[in-house]
């Protein structure tokens, strides 16, 4: 039987409470953030300190996923030139820790992070903030981890649009309509077989990413830009890291400030080639992966339909798809 958002929602704060103590802090006050595709809430503990609690949704890392990720932000913390989230180690000496409770009987896999202060940009969208971006995702990208054999190949073009996606494919989601459907399902193939040749014909461009920077996951801080939320990275083109960005760079400026969005689009790709190389190639498949992310977004929400405040957006997701889909492939 499925309960309501707000019965998940208290379920998942008293985890939250049990794994701030599994972290060996004292708290003074618990807040909660959101509860999508995880359950976010920052703690205040009795000295001061500041953190956040993530609870892991089941089904989706593997525990050795998760903990790669917590080991590559432990290396990006080493980067002065990047602000990224600090995970910090429990009483246990663990990253990670599966946390359970009597409602939560099976338990989930919860870390804490240090917490970064800063405000997201919202409205006030500036070119000088896309040209930031652009220089940030170029030093993630630079920074590699030592190995690559990865347990997140998470956005090849089999993992973004392939038939069993990472999300699934928007071939199994029969609550839209029929001619939305079928436009989708031909667009996905049509990206697929596009970024499948790319994949192959230039591995270099290829790597560890962080996969889901939209604005919603970027801070502005005292000292810039901070990406936060590294739950999506994993083995992907670079490229789909400034997919990412543009499809909510959109999102946000279309309704009113539509005609700044070519100028936006450059600023972030001239802060990028400022670090690293970017050509006409690279240009190619950005429009592949344009469409990738907004196929991908539609059936991540299709998957998430146990959670009452994402099921509704599938529909409308989907027609917004649909548009940008014959803008790019004209059909």
């Amino acid at each position: 039987m499925s309960i309501s958002y707000l019965a998940q929602v208290r379920r998942l704060r008293a985890l939250a409470k049990k794994t701030v103590s599994a972290y060996g802090i004292t708290l003074k006050q618990l807040q909660f953030i959101q509860h999508g595709e995880n359950a976010t809430f920052k703690v205040t503990a009795v000295n001061g300190r500041k953190y956040l609690v993530r609870i892991h949704r089941g089904g989706y890392h593997t525990q050795k996923a998760i903990i790669e990720e917590l080991h590559w932000l432990k290396q990006l913390s080493k980067n002065k030139s990047l602000q990224a989230p600090v995970p910090i180690r429990s009483k246990s000496n663990r990253l990670l820790e599966r946390i359970s409770t009597e409602q939560i009987p099976n338990g989930r896999d919860c870390c804490v992070f240090k917490w970064i202060d800063g405000k997201h940009v919202g409205k006030s969208l500036r070119l000088e903030h896309m040209f930031e971006l652009g220089l940030l995702l170029a030093e993630l990208h630079r920074s590699q981890p030592s190995q690559l054999d990865s347990h997140r190949r998470y956005w090849s073009a089999e993992g973004l649009v392939g038939k069993n996606a990472t999300f699934g494919s928007v071939d199994k989601i029969q609550d839209i309509d029929l001619k939305t459907r079928k436009i989708l399902i031909r667009a996905r193939v049509r990206s697929l077989v596009f970024l499948k040749k790319y994949e192959s014909k230039y591995p270099n461009r290829f790597g560890l990413i962080h996969g889901d920077p939209h604005f919603g996951n970027l801070l502005l801080s005292e000292r810039g830009l901070a990406p936060i939320d590294f739950d999506d990275c994993g083995l992907g083109f670079f490229a789909y890291d400034l997919a990412v960005v543009i499809n909510s760079m959109q999102h946000r400026l279309e309704a009113k400030r539509k005609k700044e969005i070519p100028a936006f689009r450059k600023a972030l790709i001239d802060g990028y080639s400022n670090r690293r190389s970017w050509d006409a190639v690279d240009d190619q498949i950005l429009q592949h992966l344009l469409i990738a992310r907004q196929l991908m977004g539609v059936s991540w929400l299709h998957s998430r339909s146990d959670n009452p405040r994402l099921k509704k957006h599938v529909k409308p997701a989907a027609r917004h798809a649909r548009q940008q889909v014959k803008v790019i492939y004209k059909f």
